[in-house]
């Protein structure tokens, strides 16, 4: 009996393992075959079937033996057919062939896209499956050249830099691995004279010597970058130097001169500095400014070091000016900045802007005896101009009769003609100076000449007799009379002293030497001396004293201060008794009286001793017999006789 057992779908697809590694060779191109997997299927038998590999790759095929790996296959119809499917992992870059089972590269594989991937692939009978991971490794071929990180490399590198310094470093990247993207740098091009280092593996630029921006601002480097499969590319590297304030602004000389018009407008230019800075940038900008020669701020410099005035000049107050110019480069902080100088030597040059001044004094004294052509003074005018701006010319503008003329250089002022201050005593001068400018300016002053008083005049008194009369009981001290005398000098030339040179033998009068009143010294007695003649002289006062004279005449006026005094008292007379004619003159009675005029006038009086009347007596004093006398009857008489002045 042949029993015929019919299969039944009851075994899934086995792939031979669960998990395939495999190594594939990038730059696999679109459809390329990779593989063709094979699922078996214990529902029906297919001896043989073999899990295959490309050719096309790189790696050995491997062939798996379904018959080993199931020993046992039974089964037969449609409950084997096995279609296959990408699950996941593929990322478009795979695909399979659901009939055939073969594994397709749908684009091109690039490691250095994707280096790995992971693929599960099932297989699938319609009622049952199975799945199986393929771990895919790309490896790498040598289908990259080195890239740089940047297309051009440009360095900033300051000129003060160390040697030995890292400056810069440049990376180069190859997506290829091991070998093939290992990096070598190598110099290719260099203007520099291996000025800078490159370290061949880190990329890395050392400075070998001290740069100088001066000499040379930037170096241009051409560097390759090669991998270990001989791929190579090129880049350069702009090294630029950059600038420090490394040198000093230089002006063009150290020492400038010029000259200028004093009458310069302002903001006229005086100088323009030529001034260099070997840095650049900022470290050559240049700022002026002026150190010192300018107190007053004449001068100012502009950022271009175009020297310029800034306020008036005037020559005469300052006529030389010796400026010290600064200039410092202006860099960044914290660098330290460099100065330099020059020294600007500027001479005014001058312009006929001042009138002559005068120095000379407006007040001047000349002696009235001054001989004719002597320099009575010397007109001194100054101009501070110079050359013929300050050449001076004099000239009087009044000669003033002629009395007076003047030097045309020299402004000594001579003198023309007599002085006499007691007809002029002062004298004013207009003089004139006036310089040589073109137009030439001019000034004048006003000299008073004052006529020094020379002791040449004598005291004149305003008489030459004074007659005067006083009391003989004058009191002592009294004044009675005062005397004048002028003198046309003047100062002590003309001060005039009073004194008593004759006719006061007992220094009877004496007189005020300054007032010329002559005063009572003593008691006077005109029965003594009853005038006198004293001789007055008035002395100037001057160094050669000058006299003059005059004559007072004073007479004493007579006082009643005398008795009359009968000098021959008593008289004695012999009268004879017949005397024959009577009346009859016996006597004639004489008294004394020192008195003056009515003072001195007697009259007489017989005022006792006449009893009998015998005798009379005239005013005259004439005694007279007026009786015959008797002798008998009477032999004497003692008359009184009285004497009476006026």
């Amino acid at each position: 009996v042949e029993i015929t057992l019919q299969d039944i779908n009851d075994n899934p697809p086995v792939f031979p393992t669960d998990t395939l590694d495999l190594t594939v060779e990038e730059n696999i191109g679109d459809g390329s075959k990779i593989m063709q997997l094979t699922a078996l299927d214990a529902d029906e038998v297919r001896g043989g079937t073999s899990v295959q590999f490309c050719p096309s790759t790189a790696v050995p095929l491997h062939t798996f033996s379904t018959a080993a790996a199931f020993p046992h296959v039974l089964g037969e119809g449609a409950n084997a057919l096995v279609t296959y499917a990408l699950i996941s992992g593929a990322d478009d870059s795979f695909r399979i062939d659901p009939e055939s089972g073969d594994l397709i590269a749908t684009k091109r594989l690039d490691r250095e896209h994707r280096s790995k991937y992971s693929l599960l692939v099932r297989a699938d009978d319609g009622l049952q499956s199975s799945d199986m991971r393929i771990n895919i490794t790309i490896s790498d071929v040598n289908d990259h050249t080195p890239k740089f990180s940047r297309p051009v490399y440009s360095f900033d590198i300051l000129e003060d830099t160390t040697p030995g310094s890292l400056v810069a470093a440049i990376l180069a990247t190859d997506d290829d691995s091991g070998v093939n993207g290992e990096i070598t740098y190598v110099v290719d091009e260099d203007d520099g004279d291996g000025v800078f280092f490159l370290n061949p593996v880190t990329g890395v630029f050392n400075l070998t010597r001290a740069l100088d921006y001066e000499t040379q601002q930037y170096y241009i480097i051409t560097v390759r970058a090669e991998d270990g499969g001989g791929q190579f590319s090129t880049i350069r590297a702009y090294f630029n130097i950059l600038d420090v304030n490394d040198n000093p602004p230089v002006f063009s000389m150290s020492t400038y001169s010029t000259s200028l018009m004093e009458n310069l407008p302002l903001g006229s230019t005086v100088l323009v500095f030529n001034v260099s800075d070997a840095d650049d940038g900022v470290n050559s900008q240049l700022s002026y400014s002026i150190a010192s020669g300018d107190s007053l701020g004449q001068f100012a410099v502009d950022k271009h070091g175009v020297l310029k005035t800034l306020k008036a000049l005037d020559r005469e107050s300052q006529s030389f000016y010796n400026l010290v110019i600064q200039v410092h480069d202006s860099p960044q902080p914290p660098a330290s900045r460099f100065t330099s100088t020059a020294q600007v030597s500027i001479i005014l040059l001058d312009v006929n802007d001042n009138p002559p001044m005068f120095l000379s004094p407006k007040l001047t004294y000349v002696p009235e005896n001054t001989p004719i052509d002597t320099v009575v003074f010397k007109a001194q005018a100054t101009d501070p101009d110079s050359g013929p701006n300050s050449y001076i010319e004099y000239t009087l503008l009044n000669p003033l009769g002629n009395r007076f003329s003047i030097g045309t250089i020299d402004g000594e002022v001579r003198l023309t003609g007599e002085l006499d201050r007691e007809e002029v005593f002062n004298y004013s001068l207009t003089v004139v100076a006036t310089d040589k400018g073109q137009p030439p300016l001019s000034s004048s002053t006003e000299v008073v000449v004052m006529v020094l008083d020379i002791n040449d005049n004598n005291p004149v008194f305003a008489q030459s007799v004074y007659r005067v009369q006083i009391k003989e009981s004058t009191l002592t001290g009294t004044d009675i009379i005062q005397v004048s005398a002028a003198d046309g000098d003047e100062g002590i030339n003309g001060q005039v002293r009073y004194s008593i040179v004759a006719g006061n033998t007992h220094q009877e009068f004496r007189i005020d030497s300054v007032t010329g009143a002559i005063t009572v010294a003593k008691s006077l007695d005109r029965e003594t001396t009853p005038a006198y003649s004293l001789t007055v002289q008035a002395t100037d006062r001057g160094s050669s004293p000058r006299t003059d004279a005059c004559t007072v005449s004073i007479t004493l006026l007579d006082m009643n201060d005398f008795v009359p005094v009968f000098e021959l008292s008593p008289y004695s007379v012999n009268v004879p008794e017949n005397l024959g004619t009577l009346p009859r003159t016996i006597l004639q009675v004489v008294a004394r009286d020192d008195d003056q005029g009515p003072n001195s006038q007697l009259s007489y009086v017989l005022l006792g001793g006449n009893e009998d009347n015998a005798f009379a007596l005239t005013a005259s004093g004439e005694l007279l017999v007026t009786q015959s006398l008797d002798r008998e009857a009477r032999d004497h008489f003692v008359l009184v006789v009285t004497a009476t002045d006026a």
